[in-house]
């Protein structure tokens, strides 16, 4: 009877383990995807209902974070866009496009759009914020300084 191991591939073993080794860091999963819904209140779109009843509700200062809630009733929190952004379009039929972090429900939003009538129109990305920020940065607070590209939203 021979004792001799039969041959392996040497990198077969080390294929494996860097498979193993990924699959237990916890590494989350990512994809780039476009999904459309509402923007809605944590604590609302975790009862199953769509709140606040307008935009200036009181209720939206009670709530920790807002979300963005799919038909199925399904949400995401949008963890680069600032808060007073999202107030801004509470309840609003909204499109995100960004990286979707699938074990934390969150996504890192590249672009931000708001249906409008005529289709979508993009309120925040990372870029426009940079540049509404070297905008301020350079020319300040003054009201008559000319800006390359208008960051404005409509209330």
């Amino acid at each position: 009877m021979s004792t001799q191991r039969p041959l392996q591939r040497p990198l077969a073993g080390l294929t494996s383990c860097i498979g193993l080794v990924a699959l237990l860091s916890g590494t989350p999963v990512l994809a780039e995807t476009t999904i459309e819904g509402r923007i809605n209140g944590l604590r609302c779109a975790e009862g199953g209902h769509v709140c606040p009843l307008e935009n200036l509700d009181a209720h939206l200062s009670f709530e920790l974070e807002l979300v963005l809630q799919l038909p199925d009733g399904q949400y995401y929190f949008l963890s680069n866009v600032p808060r007073d952004t999202k107030v801004r379009h509470v309840r609003k039929q909204v499109r995100v496009i960004g990286t979707v972090v699938e074990p934390y429900r969150s996504i890192s939003v590249e672009s931000l759009q708001v249906e409008d009538g005529d289709g979508y129109r993009e309120v925040w990305s990372p870029q426009a914020q940079q540049q509404a920020f070297e905008d301020i940065y350079h020319s300040g607070w003054d009201a008559t300084s000319t800006v390359s590209e208008p960051v404005s939203e409509r209330r």
